[in-house]
């Protein structure tokens, strides 16, 4: 009979967990290279195995390959070898996806007294003091970028990356609550 290359199969995975590739071998006596493909980058999963169930954990660093999405489609292929002879290839595509954990991030929040309350005081009068809060550092993960700002506390709100309160009218504790989005859609 003509040797015939083996048909290779994976289920979706998520970056960063192991997941499994299985391979139908055509002969015991082939090996199969595994390599894979997603957005610009490709790599080595394993070379020349002789096993029929492979375990792959697709490295977090691929979210960067898809900056704008929370998942992408993956190509292996799995090139077989009768010793070192290329028997041929054969591929399946699986859906990568983007783990959870993968979000963007504010480093700090920062506020600052006016009015006429003298800054030595170090405290805020209600109905006298005002504040600025400025999102700093905010970052997008692997490539994503920054698309939306949200603060929101003491009655008021905005939609940009610094927020100027009228006077705080409100006594006791306020709490400003600050949020950004990124281009996957992630908070």
């Amino acid at each position: 009979s003509i040797p015939r290359a083996s048909s290779v199969s994976a289920a979706n995975m998520t970056m960063g967990s192991a997941g499994t590739i299985s391979i139908s071998r055509a002969s015991s006596a082939f090996t199969h290279t595994l390599t894979y493909s997603f957005g610009n980058t490709n790599g080595t999963i394993a070379t020349k195995t002789t096993a029929t169930s492979v375990s792959w954990t697709p490295a977090l660093s691929l979210a960067s390959q898809i900056p704008n999405a929370t998942s992408g489609t993956c190509t292996i292929t799995c090139t077989t070898y009768n010793g070192n002879t290329n028997i041929g290839s054969k591929t399946c595509t699986l859906t990568l996806s983007v783990p959870a954990s993968v979000k963007p991030t504010i480093s700090s929040l920062t506020s600052r007294i006016d009015g006429e309350v003298p800054s030595t005081w170090g405290i805020y009068v209600q109905t006298k003091s005002k504040v600025k809060l400025t999102i700093n550092g905010a970052a997008g993960s692997y490539g994503s970028t920054i698309k939306s700002y949200s603060i929101t506390g003491g009655g008021y709100s905005g939609s940009a990356s610094t927020l100027t309160t009228g006077f705080l009218n409100n006594s006791g504790t306020i709490t400003f609550k600050a949020t950004v989005t990124d281009s996957r859609g992630r908070v």
